[in-house]
C-alpha cells in the first residue's frame, strides 16, 4: 500500500512537473510573440494609451487632424479588433476627416478595471478619453452592434457633442431587448480564465472566439486584428460588460430622448428584401464556414416559392416590429439598406465607407 501511495506520489509530481513546463513554456512563447504583436501595432498608429482616471483607455487615431469631421468609432459587444476590421471602410475617408477609435475598458491596448462595465460608466470614459485626448467635438459617431445603445445615450444626455450618428447595423433597441440574456456577476472562474490567457493559453483556443476574416483581409490585417483579440480575452472589464448586456441595452432605449441630431442607418443583417439579396448573404456565409472550417452545413442558395415568401416576410416583420419603431423614436434617423451579414464593414467595406462619405457631404450642405 506505501509503496502505491508513494509511485502514486512520483507521477504526481511528473505530470505537475509537466504542467509547470509546459505553462512556463507557453508563457514564454506568448510574451515574446505579444512584444512583436505590439511592436507591429504601435508601427500601424494602433497605440494612444489615454488616461481617464484610475485606468486608461486606447485612442487610435488615423487622418487628418484638422480634417471637416471627428469620426468615433464604437465597437460591439467584445470586439477589441474593431480599429484594425473597421480601416478597411473608414481609410478613404481619412484624407478630409480624422477618425478615431475608442476601445472600451479591457479592449485591446485600453487597461482592464473591476468597475461595473454599466451604460453611464462607458459612456462617461468615452468622453474623458477624447477629451483628455485633446480631440474636440462634436463627433460623428459611427457604432456598430451594442455600440449603438452607447451611441444613443451619448447623444440623448449630450445632444450638443454630437453632430451625427453612423449607426453600421446597430442593435436594435427596444425596451426588452436582449432579454434572453441572464445577468450575471463576473465570478472567480471568469478571473480564472483571465489569468489563463494571460499566461497564453488563449493562442490555444483563440478560433474559438475570432474567426478568420474574410478573403479582402491581407495576413498583416489578421495578425494585428488576433493580438487585439488576444489582449480582450484576458481581461475582466468585457466580461462585465457582456453581463450587463441587456440591462444596458434596455437602459439605452427607455433613456432615449428623440432628437433632431442626424442619423443613418444601415440595415444590413435584417435588410434582406430579395432573393438575389438573400442568395449574396448566403455565398457569402458559405465562404466564412470554409475559410473557418466551421461545423455546419452550408446555407442554400436555392428556394421553393413559398419557402422564399417566408424567409421574406419575417425580415419584413422584424423591420417593421423592431426597427422601425427604434428608428421614429431615436428621431431624424435615415434607413438606408445594404443586404448583408451583421459584420457587414466586413463584408462590404466599400460600399459602407461610400454610405458614410453621402452621410457626411450631407452634413456640409
Amino acid at each position: 500500500m506505501k509503496k502505491a501511495l508513494k509511485i502514486a506520489g512520483i507521477v504526481l509530481l511528473i505530470l505537475l512537473a509537466i504542467l509547470l513546463l509546459f505553462t512556463l513554456v507557453t508563457f514564454i512563447i506568448h510574451r515574446v510573440k505579444t512584444k512583436q504583436e505590439i511592436e507591429l501595432l504601435k508601427e500601424k498608429g494602433y497605440y494612444n494609451p489615454v488616461s481617464v482616471g484610475d485606468h486608461c483607455l486606447n485612442v487610435a487615431k488615423f487622418g487628418n487632424e484638422n480634417g471637416k469631421h471627428t469620426i468615433v468609432g464604437l465597437a460591439g459587444n467584445g470586439m477589441g479588433d474593431f480599429a484594425v476590421t473597421a480601416r478597411q471602410m473608414t481609410a478613404p475617408l481619412e484624407a478630409d476627416n480624422l477618425v478615431v477609435f475608442v476601445d472600451r475598458a479591457g479592449y485591446g491596448f485600453s487597461d482592464d478595471t473591476d468597475n461595473e462595465m454599466t451604460l453611464e460608466y462607458i459612456v462617461e470614459d468615452y468622453r474623458k478619453a477624447l477629451k483628455n485626448a485633446g480631440i474636440e467635438g462634436p463627433y460623428v459617431l459611427m457604432p456598430h452592434s451594442i455600440g449603438g445603445a452607447y451611441a444613443n445615450y451619448w447623444v440623448s444626455q449630450y445632444p450638443d457633442e454630437i453632430e451625427g450618428i453612423v449607426f453600421v447595423d446597430g442593435s436594435q433597441l427596444n425596451a426588452t431587448a436582449f432579454e434572453e440574456e441572464e445577468p450575471y456577476k463576473v465570478g472567480f472562474g471568469d478571473r480564472f480564465l483571465a489569468l489563463l490567457a494571460k499566461l497564453g493559453f488563449s493562442r490555444y483556443v483563440l478560433r474559438e472566439y475570432s474567426y478568420h476574416y474574410p478573403d479582402n483581409y491581407t495576413e498583416e490585417e489578421q495578425m494585428l486584428g488576433d493580438a487585439l483579440t488576444l489582449m480582450t480575452l484576458d481581461s475582466i472589464a468585457p466580461v462585465s460588460e457582456d453581463s450587463k448586456l441587456a440591462e444596458n441595452a434596455q437602459k439605452a432605449f427607455t433613456s432615449i430622448v428623440t432628437n433632431e441630431v442626424p442619423k443613418v442607418y444601415i440595415c444590413a443583417s435584417w435588410g434582406i428584401r430579395t432573393e438575389e439579396e438573400l442568395r449574396d448573404m448566403c455565398q457569402w456565409l458559405n465562404r466564412q464556414i470554409e475559410i473557418n472550417d466551421l461545423d455546419m452545413p452550408p446555407r442554400p442558395l436555392e428556394y421553393e416559392p413559398e419557402f422564399l415568401a417566408d424567409i421574406l416576410a419575417d425580415y419584413q416583420r422584424v423591420r417593421e416590429e423592431s426597427l422601425f419603431p427604434y428608428i421614429e423614436k431615436m428621431g431624424n434617423c435615415e434607413i438606408v439598406y445594404l443586404a448583408g451579414d451583421h459584420m457587414i464593414y466586413q463584408q462590404k467595406p466599400e460600399e459602407c465607407g461610400q454610405i458614410l462619405k453621402e452621410f457626411l457631404d450631407g452634413l456640409d450642405q
